[in-house]
């Protein structure tokens, strides 16, 4: 498994649900009506993303899920997940679904190396070059949207965390 894989958030697991390892999720702001149970779904435990298998999956609402994690049959070792993220591979959920990069506008925009880089203010779909218009101190920044510089969204957070190649933004800046 490499690390530097691309993640969304699936859920954040909230409580149990039961004595046989269930859990309750709070889902992320995604549709995962083609979700499929055969493909793993990822928790980082130290740091490291860890694949579980989900045995079960009911979604009770459009917010709420019970699951079951392949191996986690108790109640004792399900408490252990409670405060954690289920993550999805960026890739393939993007792969999966329809959605929508305009439900962006208005998130956080932060590079893993500068950090805090602005607001996504729209998504620009130029023909084969789409880009999200990012806001910083009041000067536009235009960001290619490509897997490979797209390191993480957090729905939750509203946050979509980069990998930007170095440069780019001092490109911007020292106009």
């Amino acid at each position: 498994m490499k690390t530097a894989e691309k993640y969304l958030l699936f859920g954040n697991i909230i409580n149990t649900f039961g004595s046989n390892g269930e859990l309750i999720v709070k889902l992320g702001n995604q549709s995962f009506s083609e979700f499929n149970l055969n493909e793993p779904v990822f928790i980082i435990i130290d740091g490291l993303p860890v694949p579980f298998y989900l045995k079960f999956f009911d979604e009770r609402s459009s917010s709420r899920a019970v699951v079951i994690l392949e191996n986690i049959e108790t109640e004792k070792l399900a408490k252990l997940f409670i405060g954690m993220q289920i993550l999805l591979p960026y890739k393939k959920q993007t792969a999966d679904t329809d959605f929508n990069l305009n439900l962006l506008a208005g998130f956080d925009a932060a590079d893993i190396h500068l950090g805090k880089i602005g607001t996504i203010m729209a998504f620009i779909d130029f023909p084969n070059n789409p880009c999200f218009q990012i806001i910083h101190n009041g000067k536009e920044i235009i960001v290619p949207v490509h897997n490979d510089f797209i390191e993480y969204i957090d729905t939750k957070l509203k946050i979509v965390n980069f990998n930007l190649p170095a440069g780019l933004i001092d490109l911007y800046m020292n106009l």
